[in-house]
């Protein structure tokens, strides 16, 4: 599905980025029903799955598929998600443009904005819909 951000005046079309979300948004999460849903979609059992793609236990005994601030295991060289089909609840409840950090929006937004135009919506660095008056 395409996803479009709209900011102010400027819009970031998710087609179009780099997959910094993929790359830089922190650990990926997956409950019992993400597990069972992966391990379909690539013809593994659960027990499989876990073994070859869990890479973090926390304390709580939540499994993630994505640690910290590392590449997704699952972005394919043409920087899309290789089981975007299957991708678990975080994933596609993440967009970048409503996130209280805005580090992966503000990379979004250079990468896909022409630098005039960022500059014209900025004020002292910050989007214009930041900046109290």
């Amino acid at each position: 599905m395409l996803q479009i951000a709209a900011m102010g005046d400027e819009s970031l079309d998710c087609l179009k980025c780099p997959a910094f979300c993929c790359r830089t948004a922190g650990y990926v999460e997956v409950s019992r029903n993400d597990i069972r849903r992966l391990a379909k979609f690539l013809n593994l059992t659960v027990r499989e799955f876990e073994a070859r793609h869990i890479v973090e236990r926390n304390r709580k005994g939540s499994k993630r598929i994505k640690s910290g601030f590392g590449t997704c295991q699952f972005l394919g060289e043409n920087r899309r998600c290789t089981v975007y089909e299957a991708r678990p609840r975080d994933c596609r409840g993440y967009v970048c443009w409503n996130q209280e950090d805005t580090t992966v929006f503000e990379f979004a937004r250079f990468f896909q904005l022409p630098v005039a135009e960022v500059r014209k919506n900025d004020v002292d660095g910050k989007p214009r819909a930041e900046v109290k008056r």
